[in-house]
């Protein structure tokens, strides 16, 4: 298997970070427009904006990374692909279990409804040292992709590399 440089994957992440970006914003819009006024109607509504928006971001890399494209958005600019140990399509459940860090909002969840930022803050940091696992061996593996067992693999020539 051929694995990616660094800066593509992370080119990548951050191309689908910008498309998820927009939808947890519009998602929020239309959570916050409808608690109004209400400040503690809205502490309630945002938290399960986090839920949905949570659920959307998950199932977004599930939904593209279990396809035949093996490959979200950002990936596929690159020509990435997530595949199993055989360098194969990865089946639905490791590719759900390599989501486990997005879950970590779930976290800032129970934060808002206790009215303390220190949840988000320490999930913030979690997926931040999660992202930068992948500096480290074997093979620029980030830790979630090791606890799947699955790989982001170069398959292509991609849209920019």
């Amino acid at each position: 298997m051929k694995y990616p440089e660094w800066w593509q994957r992370l080119l990548a992440g951050l191309i689908d970070g910008v498309i998820l970006f927009i939808v947890v914003f519009v998602v929020n819009a239309i959570f916050a427009a409808m608690a109004g006024f209400n400040l503690s109607a809205l502490r309630i509504v945002l938290a399960l904006a986090a839920l949905v928006n949570t659920g959307l971001v998950v199932g977004y890399k599930v939904f593209f990374e279990s396809s035949p494209m093996q490959a979200t958005p950002g990936k596929m600019v690159f020509g990435l692909k997530v595949a199993d140990e055989d360098g194969n399509r990865a089946a639905l459940k490791p590719v759900l279990m390599r989501t486990w860090p997005w879950w970590l909002n779930i976290l800032s969840v129970i934060g808002a409804l206790m009215l303390t930022n220190v949840l988000g803050l320490l999930v913030a940091l979690a997926i931040i040292g999660i992202f930068f696992t992948f500096f480290m061996p074997p093979l620029g593996r980030c830790i979630h992709d090791q606890t799947a067992g699955l790989h982001v693999i170069k398959a292509g020539k991609g849209m920019l590399a």
